[in-house]
């Protein structure tokens, strides 16, 4: 069994702690997590992704269990899809894969790493992003004119 504490830590930080403890997580092994919030957006990326979990309120914060359950499922919608700076990074991924290279490039490494891509951009938004990298609005609406472009290069 793993521990890991990320009580106090800023977002997006308990993330990518608990994408790379799942990196390592092996068959059968269970990963404990106790944070300050619930886990809310993460939570129904664990089952997207093949984990089970339980979650628990204690008087210290929240005590998440995760462990491997099976395969994730590969469920996709077509439905309308607006790039705007409400946009989930992960369903911008996964509609438009080729939208790595430019959110890279405007300095979201993060999302180098295969897990973390799996879990951390499901929980923020285009704008939310933005905060985090503190990028300026200029900067912001250079890197959305980027992305829609690659909507009409699949036209």
């Amino acid at each position: 069994m793993s521990f890991l504490d990320v009580r106090g830590l800023e977002p997006p930080q308990p993330m990518v702690k608990v994408a790379k403890a799942l990196e390592e997580l092996k068959e059968g092994e269970v990963l404990e997590v106790l944070g300050s919030r619930p886990f809310t957006h993460l939570l129904p990326r664990l089952q997207e992704l093949g984990y089970s979990y339980e979650l628990e309120e204690r008087e210290e914060g929240y005590l998440l269990r995760i462990w491997r359950s099976g395969e994730p499922p590969s469920a996709r919608s077509e439905e309308k899809f607006e790039i705007n700076e409400e946009t989930n990074v992960g369903k911008l991924l996964e509609k438009y894969p080729e939208a790595l290279k430019v959110l890279i490039r405007y300095g979201f490494a993060p999302l180098k790493n295969p897990l973390l891509r799996k879990i951390l951009p499901y929980t923020v938004s285009l704008k939310q992003a933005k905060r985090i990298k503190r990028m300026s609005d200029e900067k912001f609406e250079k890197m959305l004119d980027e992305l829609r472009e690659l909507t009409k290069q699949r036209r």
